[in-house]
């Protein structure tokens, strides 16, 4: 009879070791999956801002280039504003020659 309150006894204490040992196990493994896949999270919120920074950086460059493209064709229409204004001006003093030297030449006529 002893023996079998033994028995029972060991039965029971291993029984009780391997529901533990499981629920630890279990444990474990949660920990384990939890790190993982805040790891895994914090891998795609990496890759998300790299990507959101490659886009704006490709952004910027554009708008830069863009706004170079502006600034050289404001130059080159300042340049050509500047040819014709200059080139009105010595039509304007061509004409007023011009209408000089026929008052002169009526002058000389009368």
């Amino acid at each position: 009879a002893n023996q079998a309150k033994i028995d029972v006894s060991e039965a029971r204490m291993k029984g009780e070791i391997g529901a533990r040992l499981r629920e630890g196990q279990t444990l474990q493994n949660a920990v384990r999956i939890d790190a993982e896949t805040k790891i895994i999270s914090t891998k795609r919120q990496g890759e998300g801002k790299k990507e959101e920074i490659r886009v704006k950086t490709e952004v910027k460059v554009f708008e830069n280039e863009r706004d170079g493209e502006v600034a050289e064709a404001n130059a080159e229409l300042a340049k050509k504003k500047a040819g014709w204004s200059r080139e009105a001006q010595v039509a304007e003093v061509e004409a007023a020659k011009a209408v000089a030297l026929r008052d002169a030449e009526l002058q000389r006529e009368v």
